[in-house]
C-alpha cells in the first residue's frame, strides 16, 4: 500500500507491514491516511456482506488471512465500558473456578483441561443474568451500566482462561515436594509461578508489533472465538440466523455426546479390521486407535467430536494439507521402524512413552539417583535404558522439525521480520507502520508503550534468577540466561507459524528440546533439568497464548491496556490458587500420589511422568543420546533439520508459480510421527472434514462458509465441552465414584473401545 489504496477484496497481506504510510489531503483539507481510507472501504464492504448485497466472489475467501476481514467485523463502539463491576465479579469468580478446577484435574486419574469455550458460554449466561437481576438506576448504575457487552465478556474470558490452567511451575514444585523432600515456602513457590509466566508476557509485548497488528498474522485459532463473541453480542438474539444456528448445533451436540462418550464407546473408533479380528496385534497396531497408546488408527472412523475437535473447520487448507502429508508419512515410518525391528523395537511396546530396561520391563529410574543426582555406579547395576522405537522416532522427527523451523521462518518471513527488528535500533528513525483495518480501529485507544514490556521482562528475569537460586535448582545463572534467550528466539519462530498459518503442535517437542540442551549444560541433575524445561518451554507457551489474546482483543476492539491488565490479574489469581490447591492436595493425599496406580479419586501420574522425563534427560542423557549411544541421532537431527527446507526453496526459485511456497517442512516433519501417542481414531475424519470445509465449502459455497462455518465450529465445540464437563463429574469419576454404563457389545470392558485387542501395558 505504498501508492494507492488496494480494494478490500484484494488486500495484499505482503504489504501489511511497512515503514511508510501515505497521507493525502481530503476535500476539507484534513489529512487522510491510506489506512483510514482502507478502514472506510472495509466498513462499506462489511455492510454489503451483512445485507447479502455482495457477490459470491466477494464472499469467497481466496487467501487464508482474508477470513479476518470477511468473517469478522471491524465494528466498534469506543464508548462501551470494559472494566465494570460485572467484569471484575465474573472475571475473578471464573478465574478462581478455573484455577481450582485445573489444579484438581492435574491430580485426578482423568487428566482434563478447563475449556475456554466452556467458560465463554457460562460467563455469557451469568453476564446476562446479572444484567437482568441487578438494579440499574440511580447510584446503582455503576454496578449495572446497561446491556452485558462484548468488551466485558472478552475481558472476563481473557482473565479467566489465563488463570484456568495448572501452570508448568506447579509440576516442578509438586515433584520436588513428592520425590525430593524439598518443600518450597509459599512466597518462593508463588513467585516462581508468576515469574515463569511473566517472562512470556514480556516476550509477547516485544513481538506484538510483528505478530499481532498486521493482517497477515490473523491467528486462525482465534477466528472462531471472535466470530462467536460478535454473533452473541452484535446480532439480534431473536432473529439472527447465526445465533439460532449456534444454539441449535450446541444443543444437538450436548445431547449427542452422551452416546459416544458413555453409552456407546465403540463410536469413538470404528475399525472394520478390528471388528473382523480382535485378537491380532498387527491389526491393533495398524488399524486400532480408540484407546490410549493402542495404534495408528489407519482407516478407522470416529463419531466423537470431543476427540475430533473444530481445528479441522478453521485451520487453513494448506496447514491441513501439510499435516496430512506428515500423517501419511507417519503410517510408513512407524510401521517400518517397528516391524523392521530398528532399535530392538519388538522387545518393547509398539507405543509407549515409558523408559524400559534391557529385559523389556519398565526402567527403575529413581534407583539411579543418589541425593537427587545421577549415580554411575547404580547405572552400571541397572544397565542401559531404552525407548519404545516409535517414541524414539518421535524425538527425531520433532528435532528435525525444530531445526527446519529456523530455516523456514527466516527465509519465508524475513521481509516481515527485518523492519520489525530495525525498530529496536535506538538510532533508527523510521517507525514501523502497520496496515490493517482492525488495527486502524484500535488507534483510538491508548497503546502500551514498549518500555512497559521491557520493564516487565527485566522484573520477571530478576524473579526467575532469584527463585531459581533460592529454590536450589542446581541450574547455574548463566545456563538460565542462555535458556531464556533461546526461548525468546523460539517464541518468535513458533509464534510466526501460529499467527500466519495456525501451526501449534510444538509444545511437547519444545519441552524435549529444552530438556536436551539443559542436559548438555548441566548433566546428571534431574532437578536442574526440570527448571531448564520450565524456563524454556513455559515462557514460550505463555508468549504464544498472550499474543493470541492480544489478537482476540484487536478483533473485538478491547483496549490493549485492558487486555494486558486482565492477563496479569488472571496470572496472579491463578498462581495463588494453583499453589494453595496443590499444597492442600499433596499434604492430604501424599501416599496416593506416590503410588503407581493411585486411587479412584487421586493420581500422581502427571507428576510421576514429569519426574521420569527429568530423570531420563537429566540423568541418562549422555548414556542414551551420546555419540556412541543407541539414540545418538536424536540430537543430530536438530542440525539435519536446518537443511531440509532447502529442496522446497530451490524448487520455488526454479518454478516460482508452482506453489512450492505452500509446503511447510516444519509442519510435515512434526506430523511425521504424530500418531506415536494417544487416541488416533479422530485423524481420518479430521482430514475429510477439513478438506470438505476449507476446500469444497469455501470454494463452492463461499457465502455459507463466510457466514456460518466458524459459528458451526464454535457450536460443535461448545456443546461438546459443556456436556463433557458434566459427564466427567456425573459418571466418569471426577467427583469420586465412576459410574460405567452397563457392559454390552458396544461397551466391552475386555477389549479396547474399538474392539481391538487391548494395548500393551
Amino acid at each position: 500500500m505504498a501508492d494507492a489504496v488496494v480494494p478490500v477484496q484484494q488486500f495484499d497481506e505482503k504489504n501489511s507491514i511497512s515503514d511508510d504510510s501515505i497521507e493525502k489531503k481530503g476535500i476539507d483539507g484534513v489529512e487522510v491516511t491510506d489506512d483510514a481510507i482502507m478502514a472506510k472501504e472495509v466498513e462499506e464492504f462489511e455492510e454489503r456482506l451483512q445485507n447479502d448485497d455482495a457477490t459470491d466472489d466477494e464472499y469467497r475467501v481466496q487467501e487464508a488471512y482474508e477470513v479476518a476481514i470477511k468473517v469478522l467485523s471491524t465494528r466498534d463502539d469506543p464508548e462501551l465500558p470494559s472494566l465494570t463491576f460485572r467484569t471484575f465479579v465474573l472475571g475473578l469468580g471464573f478465574s478462581a473456578f478455573g484455577a481450582v478446577l485445573a489444579q484438581i484435574y492435574y491430580f485426578k486419574p482423568q487428566t482434563l483441561s478447563v475449556s475456554t469455550l466452556f467458560l465463554l458460554v457460562l460467563s455469557y449466561w451469568f453476564g446476562n443474568a446479572m444484567e437482568m437481576a441487578l438494579p440499574s438506576r440511580g447510584i446503582f448504575r455503576w454496578i449495572n451500566p446497561g446491556p452485558f457487552n462484548i468488551k466485558e465478556h472478552v475481558a472476563i474470558i481473557i482473565m479467566s482462561s489465563t488463570a484456568a490452567v495448572s501452570a508448568t511451575a506447579i509440576q516442578v514444585i509438586s515433584v520436588q515436594d513428592l520425590y525430593y523432600d524439598n518443600k518450597m515456602n509459599a512466597g518462593l513457590a508463588i513467585f516462581t509461578l508468576i515469574g515463569s509466566q511473566l517472562l512470556g508476557y514480556g516476550y509477547a509485548g516485544l513481538l506484538q508489533d510483528l505478530l499481532v497488528k498486521p493482517t497477515k498474522c490473523f491467528w486462525p485459532s482465534t477466528i472462531s472465538t471472535a466470530n462467536l463473541f460478535q454473533a452473541l453480542h452484535f446480532d439480534n438474539q431473536m432473529t439472527s440466523k447465526r445465533v439460532r444456528l449456534f444454539w441449535t448445533v450446541f444443543s444437538i451436540m450436548f445431547v449427542w455426546e452422551i452416546i459416544p462418550q458413555w453409552i456407546f464407546p465403540l463410536l469413538t473408533g470404528i475399525s472394520i479390521f478390528c471388528l473382523a479380528n480382535n485378537t491380532s496385534t498387527v491389526f491393533r497396531n495398524v488399524f486400532g486407535g480408540a484407546s490410549n497408546n493402542e495404534g495408528m488408527g489407519l482407516l478407522s472412523w470416529c463419531f466423537d467430536w470431543n476427540l475430533i475437535g473444530s481445528d479441522c473447520l478453521f485451520s487453513p487448507l494448506w496447514l491441513q494439507i501439510n499435516q496430512d502429508i506428515g500423517i501419511f508419512l507417519t503410517y510408513i515410518l512407524m510401521a517400518g521402524v517397528y516391524y523392521g525391528n530398528l532399535w530392538r523395537a519388538k522387545d518393547f511396546p509398539f507405543m509407549s512413552q515409558a523408559i524400559f530396561a534391557e529385559d523389556g520391563s519398565q526402567y527403575n529410574q529413581t534407583a539411579l539417583l543418589t541425593d537427587g543426582k545421577f549415580d554411575p555406579v547404580k547405572y552400571e547395576q541397572l544397565g542401559p535404558a531404552f525407548f519404545s522405537a516409535t517414541n524414539a522416532l518421535y524425538l527425531m522427527t520433532s528435532n528435525l522439525s525444530l531445526g527446519a523451523t529456523f530455516t523456514h521462518v527466516f527465509f519465508w518471513h524475513w521481509q516481515d521480520i527485518k523492519p520489525f527488528l530495525k525498530t529496536f535500533n535506538p538510532w533508527n528513525k523510521t517507525p514501523l507502520v502497520v496496515h490493517d483495518p482492525h488495527y486502524e480501529k484500535m488507534k483510538v485507544y491508548k497503546q502500551i508503550p514498549r518500555w512497559w514490556y521491557f520493564a516487565l521482562l527485566a522484573a520477571a528475569y530478576a524473579i526467575a534468577q532469584a527463585t531459581n537460586y533460592e529454590g536450589h535448582s542446581g541450574l547455574p545463572w548463566w545456563a538460565l540466561t542462555v535458556i531464556l534467550f533461546i526461548s525468546l528466539v523460539l517464541s518468535l519462530l513458533f509464534s510466526t507459524l501460529a499467527a500466519t498459518i495456525g501451526f501449534k503442535e510444538f509444545t511437547t517437542s519444545a519441552n524435549g528440546f529444552y530438556q536436551m540442551i539443559t542436559a548438555y549444560m548441566v548433566p546428571g541433575q534431574p532437578i536442574a533439568n526440570m527448571y531448564g524445561a520450565l524456563y524454556g518451554q513455559h515462557p514460550q507457551g505463555q508468549c504464544i497464548a498472550m499474543l493470541g489474546d492480544l489478537k482476540l482483543g484487536q478483533y473485538v476492539k478491547l483496549p490493549p491496556r485492558v487486555t494486558f491488565s486482565m492477563q496479569i490479574l488472571g496470572t496472579v489469581v491463578g498462581a495463588i490458587l494453583n499453589y494453595v490447591m496443590m499444597v492442600t492436595i499433596v499434604d492430604a493425599n501424599r501416599d496416593a500420589l506416590l503410588s503407581i496406580s493411585g486411587t479412584r479419586l487421586w493420581s500422581g501420574q502427571n507428576a510421576q511422568g514429569y519426574n521420569s522425563n527429568a530423570i531420563s534427560w537429566g540423568g541418562l542423557a549422555p548414556q542414551m543420546f551420546g555419540a556412541h549411544s543407541i539414540y545418538h541421532m536424536v540430537p543430530i537431527c536438530l542440525a539435519i533439520g536446518v537443511f531440509l527446507p532447502l529442496p522446497f526453496i530451490v524448487a520455488w526459485y526454479i518454478w516460482p508459480k508452482a506453489g512450492f511456497e505452500n509446503f511447510s517442512t516444519p509442519i510435515i516433519l512434526q506430523y511425521s510421527c504424530f500418531l506415536s501417542v494417544g487416541i488416533n481414531t479422530s485423524v481420518n475424519p479430521s482430514m475429510v472434514i477439513g478438506l470438505f470445509s476449507q476446500w469444497w465449502v469455501r470454494t463452492r459455497y463461499p457465502r455459507w462458509f463466510t457466514k456460518y462455518n466458524y459459528i458451526v465450529a464454535a457450536a460443535l465445540d461448545g456443546g461438546t465441552q459443556v456436556i463433557s464437563f458434566i459427564l466427567n463429574f456425573a459418571v466418569f469419576g471426577a467427583s469420586g465414584t465412576p459410574h460405567n454404563f452397563p457392559e454390552w457389545w458396544g461397551n466391552d470392558f475386555s477389549l479396547s473401545a474399538d474392539r481391538c485387542a487391548l494395548p500393551e501395558n
